[in-house]
């Protein structure tokens, strides 16, 4: 395979191509050695330098240096160093791109960060020239050791290569360059490589828009498919979509438009990507989009209404049955009547206008007498309909009976009683409530604090998620209503707290008990996995406990983005970036593997009692997440072990679990090997009991369910929130 051809091959042809190279070097070095004693090209004094380099330099964790020179801490007095320097031959490499000349032993420090930059400019410079192979070459120190020409016998060092940050006088970096260039192979490697898939340059453009721009639609879906922000805004306000119009390229629009996650957004000229659809062909794309939104949006509809009208179905069916007595019946019936006669008054104001616009533009329009007489008597249906709803009234009117009554049930606050206080977040609280003799959590968010920070749409997702999900794992949501400043949620209640709270009570977990934890959380990611679902915030604190001891996962919205983290103490730090992976904090895009690492994570911690690259410093916690040597205990088993390197893979790619398998290659983990999986889904496994002391706050100040703050009421509405669990009916 030619690196450097138009051929695409895939990274694993890369990398195995990359090793015969490396392998071609080391049959260099070993005929080099026997010509240096030969030639004595090497003073001895210089061989004897390179044979005492103390072995505690190589084997230094990366955590306690940031760079390793060829020679490290080299002592040699300046008339020596002179008359060795005078014997070495030196090198000139302005020909392979780099100007300076370089001695052919290890350059001193000042030298080395010359050398680094110079090899950026030309790793920028080759990603430019769409040449593949010479850009990917310069990040191999391996392969750069060789381009520089230094000694055979000179220890290759890390640090020597290109960076995956450089940039050029524009903050273009190499992917900007292979995605305008279309190539493919190019952006596969670099993303591979993990390098910044977001970078933006001096217009804040993202590689993904300099591809829309340019047309290449290849690059463009593996760059969406590798995570990149679709919904980014350059310094103009455009979006890649914006960009897919102005340039009419069709497929490019096309593709975006497939993205669940596309947002028409205005940019500086107040202008939506449609705006600029002036080819006939892109046109359609957004009214075919439009349809299926208007589609999607009736089916949302559908679902809502059947989830808010559960109740009154309900007693419909009681009502048949003759379960509730006559003032009920009545309640129910006027209810249903100013419902539907809201309903009717929208419809005829409907009509009206319609009519009205009939006559002026159509009134000659033989066609429009059909249509009036068709809505005439769709309107006629209407009143007689509202007319048989009437008489029901009277009736249940003139059968009342002296039966008690009952409170209309209907859910919302009046339904709950708060009980106490037991938990409180920047946004919001949550509290123990009581419904019908059966304990809740009760969340509460406020409006006014989530607009304020625009993050409603946090909030919705950890209603949709929760709604959406059924697992023996997973915390069940059972209803969510709205008051106008505030947001409810009621859950299931765990009163075994979380296992962040276990960890501070017991330091550290049996390995048995830890591996029943991880099964039930295995199973639980892997249900949130077949939906399309990345948890992402996988942490002890969101791993709670039921009464009988099981894990069930929590925390779908606002936490997922570190927003809702509470003060906790010691842990407030831990707790808002030690459980970040790799590739999170390289903006470089991720999927489901990511829960795969944090699962990694948390095992570790319930195993040792910290993070494995925990450090109280947040630069340094971020170097050793990236960096930094994994050390596990001795007294952790070798299944255990081994599962932990495989899970805690920096390499997204290489990680368990990133492959088709998802869950099922977790489950086939030798340390999984004596798992029965039924028995596990079926809540079967011991599971230590819960030993805690619930402290509620009894102490509230007012109300909960009262108005606390004052909210635009064009805006406090959220639709879609209102929920029922079919479970509760």
């Amino acid at each position: 395979m030619n690196i450097n051809s138009n051929s695409k091959p895939s990274l694993q042809e890369y990398l195995d191509k990359l090793k015969q190279i490396q392998d071609a070097n080391n049959r260099r070095l070993s005929q080099a050695k026997s010509q240096t004693n030969a030639s004595k090209i090497m003073t001895p004094k210089t061989v004897s330098q390179l044979k005492q380099q103390t072995k505690s330099s190589t084997d230094r964790s990366h955590s306690q240096h940031k760079l390793v020179p060829f020679l490290q801490n080299r002592k040699v007095s300046s008339s020596k160093r002179q008359t060795s320097q005078a014997d070495e031959p030196k090198i000139p490499i302005s020909s392979q791109g780099i100007t300076k000349t370089v001695e052919a032993t290890s350059p001193r420090m000042g030298e080395l960060e010359d050398i680094k930059k110079q090899l950026n400019q030309w790793f920028i410079k080759e990603s430019k020239n769409n040449n593949t192979g010479g850009c990917l070459q310069l990040l191999e120190p391996t392969l750069v050791h060789n381009i520089l020409k230094l000694p055979p016998r000179q220890k290759i060092n890390s640090e020597l290569r290109a960076s995956l940050t450089a940039k050029d006088l524009q903050d273009n970096t190499a992917l900007h360059y292979a995605a305008k260039n279309g190539n493919a192979q190019l952006t596969s490697a670099l993303i591979f490589k993990q390098i910044a898939i977001d970078a933006q340059n001096k217009d804040h453009m993202t590689p993904l828009i300099i591809a829309a721009i340019n047309g290449q639609e290849e690059v463009l879906m593996i760059l969406m498919n590798a995570g990149s922000d679709i919904n980014h805004q350059d310094s103009q306000g455009n979006t890649a979509l914006h960009y897919g119009c102005k340039q009419n390229h069709k497929i490019i629009v096309h593709l975006l438009l497939k993205r669940q996650s596309i947002q028409f957004k205005m940019n500086k000229d107040y202008k939506t990507p449609e705006y600029y659809a002036t080819n006939e062909d892109i046109q359609r794309l957004f009214q075919n989009y439009n349809e299926d939104v208007k589609k999607q949006q009736q089916k949302m509809n559908m679902v809502q209404i059947q989830n808010t009208q559960n109740d009154v179905i309900q007693k419909m069916f009681q009502f048949k049955r003759g379960q509730l007595n006559s003032q009920q019946q009545q309640g129910i019936v006027q209810q249903q009547i100013q419902q539907t006669q809201q309903h009717f008054g929208q419809l005829n104001s409907c009509y009206s206008c319609k009519n009205l616009n009939v006559v002026n533009k159509q009134s000659s329009s033989p066609n429009n007498r059909t249509q009036q007489e068709i809505k005439q008597e769709r309107l006629n249906k209407i009143n007689s309909t509202h007319s048989a709803k009437q008489q029901l009234t009277n009736t249940v009117s003139t059968n009342s009976d002296s039966i008690k009554n009952k409170e209309e049930e209907k859910i919302g606050p009046q339904q709950f009683q708060v009980i106490g206080l037991i938990g409180k977040g920047s946004f919001g609280e949550v509290y123990l409530v009581q419904k019908s003799n059966q304990l809740y959590a009760m969340k509460v968010l406020h409006k006014s604090r989530i607009m304020k920070h625009n993050l409603t749409r946090y909030a919705l997702t950890e209603r949709n998620v929760l709604s959406i999900t059924s697992h023996p794992f997973i915390v069940k949501l059972r209803f969510a209503f709205q008051t106008q400043d505030k947001l409810f949620m009621i859950l299931d209640y765990c009163p075994g707290g979380d296992l962040g709270e276990v960890l501070q009570k017991q330091k550290r977990l049996a390995e048995n008990i830890v591996k029943n934890y991880l099964c039930e959380i295995v199973l639980a990611l892997e249900d949130l996995h077949k939906r399309d679902i990345i948890f992402r915030d996988l942490k002890p604190d969101n791993i709670v406990l039921d009464s009988e001891g099981h894990a069930l996962l929590t925390d779908f919205g606002l936490s997922k983005e570190g927003i809702l983290e509470p003060n906790t103490g010691a842990r407030s730090f831990c707790g808002s970036v030690a459980y970040l992976a790799p590739e999170m904090l390289k903006r470089c895009g991720h999927g489901k593997a990511v829960d795969w690492y944090l699962l990694g994570v948390v095992m570790y911690e319930l195993l040792v009692g910290l993070p494995p690259y925990y450090a109280n410093n947040r630069e340094e916690l971020f170097y050793n997440i990236e960096n930094a040597q994994l050390k596990i205990p001795s007294y952790i088993s070798s299944e255990a072990k081994n599962l932990l390197k495989a899970l805690l893979q920096r390499n997204p790619a290489k990680r368990l679990g990133s492959g088709k398998g998802d869950s099922e290659e977790i489950k086939a983990h030798q340390y999984f090997q004596d798992v029965n999986w039924e028995i596990v889904q079926n809540r079967e496994l011991p599971m230590p009991k819960p030993n805690r002391k619930i402290r509620i706050n009894t102490k509230i100040d007012g109300n909960v369910f009262d108005m606390q703050s004052i909210v635009d009421e064009s805006k406090a509405h959220l639709g879609g929130w209102t929920f029922i669990n079919n479970g509760e009916l």
